[in-house]
């Protein structure tokens, strides 16, 4: 099983910067389309090689997973949009134009492509008392293992999941997550496509993909959801009441 969730990850990765590399392409062909529609200006070469420059940071935040990499794309995202609109109606240059529209484009799906929690968790760090952030407690065990550890699930979207704990695991690994709301239970079954520690000390955080290998699964899936929003609605009407 986890052989197939290894291929499609792998193949997804692969994509992800084949179309980081496609957007800098693209920027570079349009700039370099610009010059030759003249007249050629200095903006053209700084531009030209500023983004030779910015392509290598750029890549190193997605290979990091540095979040940094939303406010750089979000940056990105506006610049072409810019371009697009000067190409099209300042310059009239459709044929530059769509060139920075593909660009555009491929920037965006590789933004939906990287949002998924086994990538970019969103985790709600601007709550500063732990008490009241979007997270579920659960119980994490080892697939055919019999001890069961303390962890919390920080993320639920896109049949995956952001696993926080304190114990180590290995990429590759399969979970049993068991979550308990109110009496209701929900126990669903996970393999490690990620992991990643921000600081010493704290807890792992992992990417984790849900395995459907039946309608009972998808109906745990379901039932987890159920429970996930359960819990963040419990945990906004406490804070409200705090206020």
């Amino acid at each position: 099983m986890f052989k197939s969730f290894e291929t499609q990850f792998r193949s997804e990765s692969r994509a992800i910067f084949f179309l980081a590399r496609f957007i800098f392409f693209c920027i570079h062909l349009g700039i370099m389309t610009e010059m030759i529609a003249g007249p050629m200006k200095f903006r053209h070469f700084f531009r030209f090689f500023f983004f030779l420059w910015f392509t290598k940071p750029f890549l190193t935040t997605i290979k990091n997973r540095n979040y940094t990499f939303w406010s750089l794309s979000v940056a990105l995202a506006f610049y072409l949009m810019f371009k697009i609109n000067e190409q099209f109606f300042t310059m009239n240059r459709a044929h530059i134009a769509w060139i920075y529209v593909v660009a555009e484009f491929s920037l965006i799906f590789n933004m939906y492509l990287l949002s998924s929690p086994i990538y970019y968790p969103i985790v709600s760090w601007w709550e500063y008392d732990f008490r009241f952030r979007d997270d579920l407690k659960i119980r994490v065990k080892l697939d055919g293992g019999e001890s069961e550890l303390e962890g919390r699930l920080t993320d639920l979207r896109r049949h995956a999941g952001c696993v926080s704990s304190f114990e180590e695991f290995r990429i590759g690994d399969a979970l049993i997550i068991k979550a308990t709301v109110d009496g209701e239970t929900a126990t669903l079954k996970s393999i490690v496509m990620s992991k990643r520690r921000e600081y010493f000390g704290r807890a792992w955080n992992y990417g984790v993909q849900f395995k459907f290998d039946s309608k009972i699964s998808r109906k745990r899936y379901d039932q987890l959801g159920k429970l996930w929003i359960k819990e963040k609605t419990t945990k906004r009407k406490l804070r409200l009441s705090y206020v």
